[in-house]
């Protein structure tokens, strides 16, 4: 038994370095990967909520025009209290 973990662990053992770096640099890969997915997710996320943004903008302008119409006929009717 001792000699069949010796037969595997041997070659791994003389790549050293090597092999360490080239386990890091697939690692690595493997993050930057990652990343871009995050990234890519986020930029979608970030379009979707900037159209949101933009019809709530033409909403509140929508509302705005009917408030100052509301105001000005308001504002153009006679009142109606009593003076004291």
């Amino acid at each position: 038994m001792h000699e069949s973990i010796n037969i595997v662990a041997t070659p791994i053992a003389q790549l050293g370095f090597a092999g360490f770096s080239i386990v890091l640099l697939v690692f690595l890969a493997w993050l930057v990967k990652r990343l871009l997915a995050v990234i890519e997710k986020n930029t979608e996320v970030i379009k979707e909520s900037v159209s949101a943004i933009h019809s709530l903008h033409e909403e509140v302008g929508e509302i705005k025009g009917t408030v100052g119409e509301v105001r000005d006929k308001l504002l153009s009717r006679p009142c109606i209290a009593r003076y004291e």
